[in-house]
């Protein structure tokens, strides 16, 4: 805020960042209300984190990068790092998230478990509502190999 700007007014925020509301209850008459902001860079280390030690997974591998024209119209934006594209809007996000797999891994169970803790980490940890996990199995390798 500027000093020229009527302290009433409120700034929007950025859409550059995550955010998700918080209310948390101090005591029985105290609530303490607050946004907590995450740079893309971080939610995108959260989820890669999160996705890099689930057996079968082998390694994030970089992925092709959509086009414009294909990414969702939430409203919201896009942050890419070639392994992980994450979609904000608000509180949600959606994840794309490109792996390499180990030959004879059951890839619904694996994914099912990706999507998993993608939720916990996004939901638990940061407060978000994960809308979307969107797996690409982009190789697949021989564990002799």
């Amino acid at each position: 805020m500027t000093d020229h700007q009527a302290p009433d007014k409120q700034i929007a925020p950025s859409l550059d960042k995550a955010e998700a509301n918080a209310t948390f209850q101090a005591d029985d008459a105290t609530e303490v209300r607050g946004t907590v902001r995450i740079a893309p860079a971080v939610l995108i280390q959260l989820i890669e984190v999160s996705v890099s030690d689930i057996s079968g997974v082998l390694e994030l591998k970089l992925g092709k990068r959509r086009k414009n024209d294909e990414t969702p119209s939430s409203g919201g934006k896009s942050f890419d790092d070639g392994k992980v594209r994450v979609s904000v809007d608000g509180d949600q996000i959606d994840a794309d998230i490109s792996i390499a797999v180990r030959r004879g891994t059951n890839i619904s169970p694996l994914a099912d478990e990706i999507r998993r803790k993608v939720g916990v980490a996004a939901g638990r940890m940061l407060g978000m509502t994960v809308r979307s996990v969107n797996i690409y199995i982009d190789h697949i390798v021989d564990p002799a190999v």
